[in-house]
């Protein structure tokens, strides 16, 4: 065989390989991973499972702030910090100032009801006199002794004074009433002795409703000399207490109403607490337009124990309900 003859063979080979290789399909790609027998497949995480983790601080359901209604010392102060009190009880006792008794015993004054009173009498005294004089001016027109246009005349006075008698009981009603609340108001202010033409010489502070001395003004003692409408006192509810906290508007918007929260105390380290989600707003807190909003819920805790005290800051975890 000639040199030739050899090469042509060669090329004729190579060609034939290579398009043998060229025509052979590629591999299939394997098969993704089975799980293990008996093993469930892991699914994505949900964002609707996932928790809700922010901060809170602990606040008063109802607190009421009571002030000194005038200038005054303080004679005595029989409550202390944390104190239970039922609603009126004596919180504070101040000297009632001079010039504040003489307007306050002008105020419980009867003279206006007793000057309405001495209206009426001499209204009616009058009324009685026209009826008199009526039924005289009656008998002499049956004699000729009297025109009509006297007995009319006679009406017209009779009707003049009973409008001014229903004025006048309507202004005694009125003048009695107001004469009651003002001594209403001045036995809140002053006690049970308080009355028409009385006035004790010491005021009083009562408990505006049942719960406990939350704040008491730490200038407050015996003999201190306070400003009118200076606060004396805070006085709140502790069971239920609440927890408010300002959420994100995403993590606000998977909220509802109900939804329980897991609690936990840094100054209670090792305890946990369950809380009630009570209340969502619709609008938002006031933020810049380049800002997200924040939203202020209230969740409810119960206090049975009064252990909760106001301020503490709570960590607070949800798991929204889907």
């Amino acid at each position: 065989m000639t040199i030739r003859s050899l090469l042509i063979a060669l090329a004729i080979v190579f060609a034939t390989t290579s398009v043998q290789a060229q025509t052979k399909p590629a591999p299939a790609p394997s098969a993704p991973a089975q799980p293990a027998q008996g093993q469930a497949p892991q699914a994505e995480p949900s964002p609707d499972a996932q928790e809700i983790i922010f901060s809170g601080k602990l606040f008063s359901p109802l607190k009421l702030v009571v002030t000194l209604p005038y200038t005054s010392q303080i004679m005595s102060m029989p409550v202390s910090i944390g104190q239970k009190v039922k609603k009126d009880d004596l919180l504070a006792t101040y000297e009632i100032p001079l010039e504040t008794r003489m307007s306050e015993k002008k105020s419980l004054s009867l003279a206006g009801v007793k000057d309405l009173e001495e209206q009426l009498a001499n209204n009616a005294k009058e009324i009685d006199k026209l009826k008199v004089k009526h039924k005289e001016l009656e008998v002499m027109e049956k004699q000729n002794m009297a025109t009509s246009q006297a007995l009319a005349q006679n009406n017209q006075e009779v009707d003049v004074l009973d409008k001014q008698r229903t004025a006048l009981q309507e202004k005694l009603t009125l003048e009695k009433d107001l004469s009651n609340e003002r001594l209403e108001l001045a036995r809140e202010r002053f006690g049970s002795k308080a009355n028409f033409g009385y006035l004790p010489t010491e005021g009083v502070i009562k408990a505006p409703t049942d719960g406990y001395v939350l704040w008491i003004n730490p200038e407050l003692h015996k003999g201190v000399k306070l400003t009118r409408e200076a606060e004396l006192f805070q006085v709140g509810v502790l069971d239920p207490i609440i927890i408010r906290a300002q959420v994100h508007e995403i993590e606000a918007l998977r909220l509802h109403l109900g939804d329980p929260a897991k609690v936990t105390f840094d100054s209670i380290p090792g305890k946990e607490f369950l809380a009630t989600v009570s209340r969502i707003p619709w609008a938002p807190l006031p933020t810049s337009l380049q800002q997200p909003s924040y939203y202020e819920i209230e969740l409810t805790l119960p206090n049975t124990d009064y252990a909760l005290k106001e301020g503490l800051k709570a960590l607070v975890t949800i798991i929204p309900k889907k």
